[in-house]
């Protein structure tokens, strides 16, 4: 009966235990780590993907650094045209991250974003129609998809996680093709967004 007891408190220990996390964050230090051409290409697909990711010194960004900003990375998942190092045009994914010293300064950047992405949505809804749309809250409450349906735009999300603003375009060819859809631009935002630091 004792031995029963055992296995039984050993069997509820194991379970209350969480599984180890296959999702490592991120370091801003390399700007490695957010997300990677395998990810996009399992997500989408698509084989003979090609990742570049940059730190770049906010100090040298007018605006950027009095704005409260510590650091400032840009990840591109693309596909080359001809081998070359330059993204084919519908076969790309740009991500900046940047991340400050606080939550509101995030935000100050992010509500500054929303006000001209609505006015830009606004305007292209006068132009093309239902083909410009904008959706809040996807990703987070402080959070905004932009669709557009038509030639060279594409898809962008847009968030705020915590200390980081994060911007993310899946653009499009001449003929609306793109590496992510806004639905596959919003799973991509949340894989970043879990391995944020």
């Amino acid at each position: 009966m004792s031995m029963i007891c055992v296995i039984v408190l050993l069997a509820m220990s194991c379970a209350n235990q969480s599984a180890p996390s296959d999702t490592s964050a991120g370091t801003y230090e390399s700007c490695q780590g957010f997300i990677d051409s395998n990810m996009i290409e399992n997500l989408t697909g698509v084989a003979g993907l090609i990742e570049r990711a940059q730190a770049l010194d906010s100090n040298a960004i007018p605006g950027l650094a009095e704005s409260g900003a510590d650091n400032n990375c840009i990840i591109e998942v693309f596909r080359t045209v001809d081998s070359t190092d330059e993204p084919s045009p519908g076969d790309s994914l740009i991500i900046q991250i940047v991340q400050f010293e606080t939550n509101e300064q995030a935000l100050l950047l992010y509500n500054s974003a929303l006000a001209s992405a609505l006015i830009t949505t606004e305007q292209l809804q006068e132009q093309i129609g239902d083909l410009a749309v904008i959706q809040q809250g996807l990703i987070g409450s402080d959070s905004y998809l932009m669709d557009v349906k038509t030639g060279g735009i594409g898809a962008m999300a847009v968030y705020v996680h915590e200390t980081a603003f994060i911007s993310m375009s899946s653009t499009a060819d001449s003929e609306g093709n793109t590496l992510l859809d806004a639905g596959g631009l919003t799973a991509a935002a949340l894989m970043v967004k879990e391995r944020l630091p």
